[in-house]
């Protein structure tokens, strides 16, 4: 929007110039365009008198073809071709002679009009090469002019007898034929034209044609057929005038049509045009000064949106890659603390025993968090979006913000009244918020103001889609940032604290809930100067229109009270052996009966001997996934019960292949594996007889 702005303030000047600028720049493309209309029809003109020669000697080609296949021409003497000959003669005015030619012994038997049995004589010179090429090629061929008598081109044709060619039949064509073609078809305001064949002669000519018929054409016109078939070149006849040439070659003939117009309709109008040019330059140049600052600052911008790309895909690579890696550790957590659990539970008379299960806990559960800020991080950990009360949510959390900042920060909250409601995850925009704080603490070394503000956005990046957005901005009075650490800030785990004081996940993290959020995060920073850190995010409506949300089964909190006194038959299906025996052995001290597989097909060979309650099942597994297993399980057992295990990172991923069944996320402890079980056994189930759909798990 704002380089349309700058658009039109650019207009806006450009048409301030001077009238004389926008005349001169209108009289240059007129100019321009009156020379190629010149140049254009010239090369028409040339073109179509090309044509009608073409289709002219075509004509006389085939007239003399069927004169060669005459009978005549098999006997030993002349006197009836030569009846035949005068007769073909009579009626081809434009024929001036006809020759009948030995092109083995290279002599003229018989000449029309003349004798009818004419002595033998030998071949004249012009006629050398021509009878000579069409005995090696067995084709016709056009020749040169003949100036001897009156002006002709000879066309040659070969007479064929077995084993080869016996004759060659020429004829004289008059050059005024090709003179009157060459008048009809030139326009008045043409200066010259000419008609000249393959070898550089003039065969027609609308300037002294009598004396340069058959005469070598100027270098001009020579040069120009030498490098092309057609074209428009510069020139002078020898008349000494000066002109500009269209010119055009016929493909069959090998002749070339030269239509020449006068030098000044073309160089007027080029002069003109740089004259021209150089108005409208002087123009150019005051615009350009004017559009130079405006361009800069254009440029710079685009060079800010291109690197918020860039840093945005590199996030987002990075962000698979931690997802993955989240996964997996995960199922590793889940063993560790699941097994610690265990130990402490079992080891209650050892203080020393329980002492160290605890520190070691406290360690795992701090990698959990980790975990979790991977996933946030990784943006496929799905958040709960919904209206947030921003006021509410800083009072709820201004205790814990004021001693993580300690008492030496003063905390400023001022939230604008149509700024209040936004759209995000009130858990994660909390330890967003908080994480922020934490930052602007350390950047202010413990001490200084920190404003947190709240207003609605005036304009936004332009990779959002359209609608209102609120910034809250974090405020600190800190040493600031260069350039290069601003540019790197949001990378994850780049940190500028000390080995062991920082993960170097938390703006990574706050920006990864940001755009999952639906909105984005910037940051400015100078040294000395401070940061402010603002988090975009989509502004909600007044009034709470948010639906109502179910409770997950997850948190029922069934006691164990609230089922039989029976024992339940578990069957575990996961492929990480740790978290495997993990579980058997958590359920078997619940006092089940468990059975466990290692994979999805072993687990169905299972439940064909034997039924269960219960189908606790891990849903990232090689070969069949959980949902695919969990559907199986139910056609083969409809009154089991299932509950879907998973470390896998990718949360929209999973509730689209498991629906609404219900799910424990890894890592959990020994009390959480009880009440999800607990919760999950003392569900109802669909009748024995309903069908089973994606939605129900399945």
């Amino acid at each position: 929007m704002r380089f349309f702005r700058r658009s039109l303030v650019a207009l806006g000047v450009a048409a301030t110039l001077p009238t004389v600028v926008f005349a001169a720049v209108g009289v240059f493309y007129l100019l321009h365009i009156e020379r190629e209309r010149v140049e254009s029809e010239t090369l028409a003109t040339a073109e179509t008198v090309t044509t009608f020669l073409e289709s002219r000697v075509q004509r006389d080609l085939a007239a003399l073809d069927v004169l060669t296949m005459s009978s005549t021409l098999n006997t030993d003497t002349h006197a009836a071709f030569y009846r035949r000959g005068m007769r073909v003669l009579q009626s081809n005015p434009d024929w001036s002679r006809l020759k009948v030619i030995d092109p083995v012994n290279e002599q003229e038997i018989l000449t029309l009009p003349g004798d009818a049995d004419p002595a033998t004589e030998p071949l004249a010179a012009i006629h050398l090469d021509p009878v000579r090429q069409v005995e090696r090629e067995n084709v016709m061929t056009i020749g040169g002019v003949d100036r001897t008598e009156d002006p002709v081109i000879w066309i040659y044709a070969p007479v064929q007898r077995a084993p080869g060619v016996r004759f060659v039949l020429a004829v004289g064509v008059r050059t005024d034929v090709f003179q009157n073609i060459l008048i009809s078809g030139t326009p008045e305001e043409s200066a010259a034209a000419a008609v000249v064949d393959r070898a550089g002669n003039f065969i027609a000519r609308t300037l002294h044609y009598e004396e340069r018929v058959g005469t070598p054409a100027t270098e001009f016109v020579r040069g120009a057929i030498k490098n092309g078939s057609r074209g428009f070149y510069p020139g002078e006849t020898y008349e000494g005038f000066k002109n500009y040439t269209a010119f055009h070659t016929s493909d069959v003939l090998g002749w070339s049509t030269h239509i020449a117009v006068a030098s000044s309709l073309i160089d007027t109008p080029t002069a003109w045009s740089f004259a021209v040019a150089g108005f409208a330059g002087l123009g150019a140049v005051l615009l350009a000064i004017f559009l130079v600052v405006l361009v800069l600052r254009d440029m710079a911008e685009r060079r800010r949106a291109d690197e918020a790309l860039r840093q945005s895909q590199k996030m987002e690579v990075v962000g698979q890659l931690t997802g993955g890696i989240a996964h997996d550790f995960n199922n590793l957590l889940t063993a560790i603390i699941g097994n610690l659990d265990m130990i402490q539970t079992r080891a209650a008379d050892n203080e020393r025993l329980q002492r160290m299960a605890a520190n070691a806990l406290e360690a795992a559960r701090r990698g959990a968090k980790l975990a979790s800020q991977l996933l946030a991080f990784s943006r496929t950990q799905r958040l709960v979006v919904r209206r947030i009360d921003l006021q509410q949510l800083l009072n709820g959390m201004s205790g814990l913000l004021t001693q993580s900042v300690g008492p030496s920060v003063q905390v400023l909250v001022d939230i604008d009244a149509s700024a209040k409601f936004v759209t995000s995850d009130a858990n994660q925009l909390e330890l967003a918020l908080l994480n922020l704080a934490v930052n602007a603490r350390d950047a202010m070394s413990g001490t200084g103001t920190l404003r947190i503000v709240a207003r609605r956005a005036t304009s936004v990046d332009k990779s959002l889609p359209g609608g209102d957005y609120v910034n809250i901005c974090v405020i600190d009075t800190g040493t600031g940032m260069s350039e290069d650490i601003r540019a790197r800030a949001i990378e994850p785990f780049f940190t500028t604290k000390a080995t062991g004081q920082g993960t170097g996940l938390g703006l990574s993290q706050v920006y990864a809930v940001a755009r999952e959020s639906g909105g984005t995060l910037t940051l400015a920073s100078e040294p000395g100067r401070g940061t402010t850190v603002c988090l975009t995010l989509g502004r909600a409506s007044d009034e709470d229109t948010s639906p109502a949300t179910r409770p997950s089964r997850l948190d029922l909190h069934v006691t164990e009270a609230a089922l039989p006194d029976k024992k339940f038959r578990v069957l575990v299906v996961d492929d990480d052996r740790l978290v495997r025996k993990f579980m058997t052995e958590s359920l078997r001290s619940m006092g089940h009966d468990v059975t466990d597989a290692a994979e999805g097909t072993a687990a169905l060979e299972i439940l064909d001997r034997h039924p269960f309650d219960l189908l606790l099942v891990d849903y990232a597994m090689p070969g069949m996934n959980g949902a695919a297993v969990a559907r199986a399980a139910r056609e083969k057992q409809p009154g089991l019960r299932i509950l879907v295990v998973s470390g896998y990172s990718d949360s929209a991923a999973l509730e689209a292949a498991i629906g609404s069944a219900a799910q424990l996320r890894k890592p959990f402890d020994l009390s959480e594996l009880r009440a999800a079980v607990l919760d999950v056994l003392a569900s109802e189930l669909p009748p024995a007889n309903a069908s089973v759909t994606h939605d129900d798990v399945l």
